[in-house]
């Protein structure tokens, strides 16, 4: 008797559509993003020494990849509306594993930024797709509910990479964390393939077209809502991802932090980040988007006012404090960011249900653009005080919470 071919459907098994185990597939998923930013970390100021450059030329390797997953978003979003969610996830993850591969090859500098570049290319697919697929299987408070679940795996990154970062650096070098992010990423792409389902019911054949793309950018961006929640969910990106720019190098010079005390310190801002996200699932559905909404941003910009009067303060008076007077309060920004980016995503995606992939394209651009910028600011401004780092903070938090206040609330008054 002929003996059967096995192919994918054979063994594929794909998760319910509201089971948590998708959840958390979906959150490992977008956690491609900060795993590619976040787990090299503590190697920066070595990177430093070895490819002999300053801070400002290091810092490129996050500024361009957040340049190529802006970019990219503009494309993810509306390939998926037309071909799908799975497949066009399966290569981005497929890119990302190469491109890794690719960093720890690299020679230069200049090699490490370019296929820094091409990583982003391929991780900015998990953060896309990830809050699609969620849109496309939850509606509402469920929606937020479901992105906070997932923002909280997301979180878990975060804690953890930089530490496991730490040590590979400490052990094999910078190469180690380059590696250990392929191997993820292969890892991941095969969860893909067994367990995830398609989930875009209303594929759109016109998505891909030059037109219709720029007609459903031009709705999205007409829509007073959509820019306050994407404002809310980009300026707060942008105060993470200068502490994520400028962290390493400011806790070294002006602290004294070593390699694996940074991912430690790391650790603990992430702890706030989760707090914010299991507030999120808990709370979201009995108070509603906006109320959280405007919690979070509240929270964004205290902390960031709150670390640049003490650094101020610090400096001013010679004082040579400890690293938590930076630490404690970013976690206190770093809790509202993990209450504002759920409710961000959810207010700003809920209108669009036909279009959730184009949404999601633009708020991530906007999302990882802001972060670009405010990276290359860091990068150039920083010195031998906590000053550069802790005023960009503050002015980011201080922008989320307006965003809300002159958007969000007023539109819901007139709305």
């Amino acid at each position: 008797m002929a003996r059967r071919s096995i192919c994918t459907a054979d063994i594929m098994r794909p998760l319910r559509g509201d089971s948590t185990a998708l959840v958390v597939l979906l959150g490992c998923v977008t956690a491609l993003g900060p795993l590619s930013t976040d787990m090299y970390l503590p190697s920066l100021p070595a990177m430093a020494d070895i490819f002999a450059v300053d801070a400002a030329a290091v810092q490129l390797t996050l500024s361009a990849f957040l340049a190529g997953f802006a970019v990219t978003q503009l494309i993810y979003g509306p390939v998926s509306d037309r071909y799908g969610r799975r497949p066009t996830l399966l290569f981005g993850i497929a890119l990302f594993s190469l491109a890794s591969i690719g960093c720890a090859l690299a020679g230069s500098i200049e090699w490490l930024i370019f296929w820094r570049f091409l990583q982003a290319l391929g991780a900015c697919a998990g953060v896309v797709l990830g809050r699609a697929i969620a849109r496309d299987l939850f509606e509402g408070a469920q929606a937020a509910k479901a992105l906070s679940l997932m923002a909280m795996t997301l979180g878990l990154t975060p804690a953890v990479a930089p530490i496991l970062g730490g040590y590979l650096q400490s052990w094999f070098g910078w190469q180690a964390n380059f590696l250990a992010m392929a191997a993820a990423g292969v890892a991941l792409g095969l969860c893909v393939l067994l367990l995830l389902a398609e989930s875009n019911q209303h594929r759109n054949p016109a998505a891909t077209r030059i037109g219709p793309m720029l007609r459903n950018f031009a709705s999205l961006i007409g829509h007073a809502r959509y820019r306050g929640y994407v404002g809310c969910v980009a300026f707060s990106y942008g105060g993470m991802f200068a502490f994520i720019s400028g962290s390493s190098f400011t806790l070294r010079s002006v602290f004294g932090v070593g390699e694996t005390t940074f991912g430690y310190c790391f650790a603990l801002i992430v702890f706030g980040y989760l707090g914010g996200g299991m507030a999120g699932a808990r709370l979201t559905t009995r108070m509603g988007v906006d109320r959280m909404l405007g919690l979070g941003t509240a929270s964004c910009a205290l902390g960031g006012i709150v670390m640049a009067v003490l650094q101020t303060y610090a400096w001013a008076n010679d004082l040579a404090w400890h690293w938590l007077s930076m630490i404690a309060p970013m976690m206190l920004f770093t809790f509202g960011l993990g209450l504002t980016m759920p409710q961000g995503q959810a207010g700003a995606l809920q209108p669009f249900p036909k279009m959730a992939g184009s949404a999601a394209s633009l708020m991530g651009f906007a999302q990882m653009t802001t972060g670009a910028v405010v990276g290359i600011f860091v990068g150039h401004a920083l010195n031998e005080t906590a000053l550069p780092l802790s005023y960009t903070i503050a002015a980011m938090g201080t922008a989320t919470f307006l965003s809300y206040l002159l958007i969000i609330r007023r539109t819901a008054v007139t709305d």
